[in-house]
């Protein structure tokens, strides 16, 4: 009746067809990425690396005060020799 190619090609057909179904039964277990089971990032890091930026900003605010009170001070004696 059939073929040996037929059963083969039907076999093969079978089997991809039952490893899409449980490849897409695992995903779906597993969760995607990025969701709040799986993040793509944890709030700890997020966090320390935040800080790092706080401190940078800090340091950077205090340089900018300081050199904004010597660009005043310039312009005392700027104005002085005038």
């Amino acid at each position: 009746m059939f073929g040996k190619k037929a059963v083969i090609i039907g076999a093969v057909l079978i089997l991809t067809l039952a490893g899409f179904v449980l490849g897409q039964a695992v995903n779906a277990a597993i969760g995607s990425p990025g969701d709040q089971n799986d993040p793509l990032v944890t709030k700890s890091y997020v966090d320390i690396e935040a800080g790092k930026l706080q401190v940078q900003i800090d340091e950077l605010t205090d340089e900018a005060d300081t050199l904004r009170g010597e660009i005043a001070g310039l312009r005392s004696e700027i104005d002085k020799l005038k």
